[in-house]
C-alpha cells in the first residue's frame, strides 16, 4: 500500500470516529465522581481481601494486583470509548448482538463454561475468567437503543413496539437463567423496560410487560428450590443460620460498624466469617470500618452518578444518544441497587458486585468501558432544545402566507381618523426631530390607513 493510500485510509478512520455533533469538554463532574469511586473501590478490595490473600495463597495483594490489572483493562476501554464517536458502534450493534447470544450459548456447554458455585457463567481464558453475562449489558444497550430509535414513533404500536421487544427478551433472559443468573436477568430486563418507556412506549402496553414480567419471575423464583431456599433465608434470617450465614455475618459487621466505623482496615469480620467479603460483601466491610458516614458517603456518589447520567441523556443531541446514556445510567444505579438491598436485608440477596466497588474483573472492565460512552455523549450534548429541521417537521417549513386585507373607502377611513382622537388613542408621527415616540400599540392603525386598508383586530 502506498503512502498516500494510507493516509487517506488514516484519514478515513479518523473522520468516521470524530464526533457528529460539535464537541466541547466532557462533564467534569462524571469524571471525578467515576475517579473517586474507583479509588476508593481499590482501597476497600484490599481492606476487605489481604487476609483471604494471606490464607489461601500466602499473598496479600494477590486480589489487588488483579483488581487493579482489571481496572487499567476497564480505564484503557474507556478511553477507547470516550474517543470514538458513540455512532460508530451503531454501525456494529446487530454483530456484537449475535455474538453475546452465541457466548451466552456456549457457556452452557460443558468443556467451554466453567461451573463455580452452582452457576455456569465463566469462560476461563489463560489466567483470566471471562463473564459473558457483563458482557452483554453494554451490548444490549447499544443494540436496543439503535432498534428503538430506528423504530421511533412506531413503538407505541402493539405489533412493532410491544411484540417484538418482548421476544427479544424473552429470549436473552431464557439464555440467562439456564447458567443461572436470576440477578442479571432481573438487571438487564429493567434497564430495558427504561430505555422502552423513554423511547416512547405506552403505559398500558409497560403496565401488560411488568404484569407478565411479574408472574414470570414469581414462577422462576418459586419454582427452584435452592431458589425458594433463598426467600426463605430472606424472610427469616435466624431461622435458616445454614443458608443465611452471608445475611447474618453482613449484619452483624454493619451493626458493629455504628456511625463513625471500626476504622479502615479493622473489619472483623473478614477474618473467616463473611464469605466473599472482597466482592458480593463488600458493602458489609465498608460499612463496619467507615460505619454510618461512609456507608452514606458512598450512597451519595452514586445518586450523583445517576443525577449527572440522566442529565446527560436530557441533553443528548439524538434519540440515539438519549437511550444510549438512559441504559447506562440505569444499568450502573439500579445494580448498584440491588446488591445494597441484597447486603442490608432490603431485598432478597442475588450475589451481584457493587459497581466500582467490588473486586470483579470483568464487570469492573465492562462498567469502565460503558462510562466512556457516557462521556462521549456528554461531549456532544445540547444546552438547550436542538433546532427543529424541516426534514423532521415538514409543517415547519410550509411558507407562511399573508392574508389579504380588505379595502376600506377613503370616506370610512377619514371617519374613523376623526374619531380616533375621542378614543385617546392619537397617533404621533415617528418623523422629524423632536417627535414623541408612539408605542406598538399606537403604530398599528397608522400604519393600516398609510397602507388603505382596515385595522386589524390587534390593534383595535
Amino acid at each position: 500500500m502506498s503512502r498516500a493510500r494510507a493516509a487517506a485510509c488514516l484519514r478515513r478512520l479518523w473522520d468516521a470516529t470524530a464526533p457528529r455533533y460539535p464537541a466541547h469538554a466532557p462533564d467534569y463532574w462524571l469524571i471525578t465522581i467515576l475517579l473517586m469511586l474507583v479509588m476508593f473501590g481499590t482501597v476497600m478490595v484490599f481492606s476487605a481481601s489481604f487476609t483471604i490473600g494471606l490464607s489461601e495463597g500466602g499473598n496479600a495483594y494477590y486480589f489487588l494486583i488483579r483488581h487493579l490489572i482489571w481496572a487499567t483493562v476497564g480505564l484503557a476501554g474507556m478511553a477507547v470509548t470516550y474517543t470514538v464517536d458513540y455512532h460508530v458502534w451503531r454501525r456494529f450493534s446487530i454483530l456484537g448482538m449475535l455474538l453475546v447470544l452465541l457466548a451466552l450459548g456456549a457457556v452452557l456447554v460443558p468443556g467451554i463454561g466453567t461451573e463455580a458455585y452452582g452457576a455456569q457463567r465463566w469462560i476461563v481464558l489463560g489466567p483470566l475468567s471471562l463473564q459473558p453475562s457483563e458482557v452483554a449489558k453494554p451490548v444490549v444497550i447499544i443494540y436496543l437503543a439503535d432498534w428503538l430509535a430506528q423504530k421511533g414513533a412506531k413503538v407505541r404500536l402493539f405489533s412493532y413496539g410491544l411484540v417484538p421487544f418482548s421476544v427479544f427478551f424473552g429470549l436473552l433472559v431464557g439464555l440467562l437463567m439456564l447458567q443461572p443468573d436470576l440477578g442479571t436477568s432481573i438487571l438487564l430486563a429493567t434497564v430495558g423496560v427504561s430505555m422502552f418507556l423513554v423511547a416512547g412506549a405506552r403505559l398500558v402496553h409497560l403496565g401488560l410487560l411488568s404484569a407478565v414480567g411479574t408472574v414470570a419471575f414469581l414462577v422462576m423464583a418459586l419454582g427452584s428450590s435452592y431458589r425458594r431456599a433463598r426467600i426463605l433465608a430472606f424472610l427469616n434470617p435466624d431461622a435458616n443460620p445454614d443458608l443465611a450465614w452471608q445475611l447474618i455475618q453482613a449484619r452483624a459487621a454493619l451493626a458493629s460498624g455504628g456511625i463513625f466505623g471500626l476504622g479502615l482496615g479493622a473489619s472483623r469480620q473478614k477474618f473467616a466469617w463473611l464469605p466473599f467479603a472482597q466482592t458480593d460483601a463488600i458493602f458489609a466491610v465498608i460499612g463496619e470500618e467507615l460505619g454510618l458516614i461512609g456507608c452514606a458517603a458512598l450512597l451519595l456518589l452514586f445518586v450523583a452518578l445517576a443525577w449527572r447520567g440522566y442529565r446527560i441523556a436530557k441533553r443528548a443531541p439524538d434519540t440515539f444518544g438519549a437511550l444510549v446514556a438512559v441504559g447506562v445510567t440505569t444499568w450502573i444505579v439500579f445494580q448498584a441497587g440491588i446488591n445494597l438491598g441484597g447486603i442490608t436485608t432490603t431485598i432478597p440477596f442475588t450475589g451481584i458486585p457493587l459497581p466500582f466497588i467490588s473486586y470483579g474483573g470483568t464487570s469492573l472492565a465492562v462498567s469502565l468501558t460503558a462510562i466512556g460512552l457516557l462521556l462521549n455523549i456528554s461531549r456532544q450534548t445540547l444546552d438547550r432544545e436542538p433546532a427543529v429541521s424541516p426534514a423532521e417537521h415538514p409543517a415547519a417549513s410550509r411558507p407562511r402566507t399573508r392574508r389579504a386585507r380588505t379595502p376600506v373607502p377613503a370616506g370610512r377611513l377619514a371617519a374613523e381618523a376623526a374619531a380616533e382622537p375621542a378614543r385617546g388613542g392619537a397617533v404621533r408621527s415617528l418623523d422629524g426631530p423632536g417627535r414623541a415616540r408612539a408605542g406598538s400599540f399606537g403604530r398599528g392603525p397608522a400604519r393600516a390607513r398609510a397602507r388603505g386598508t382596515r385595522p386589524s383586530r390587534h390593534w383595535r
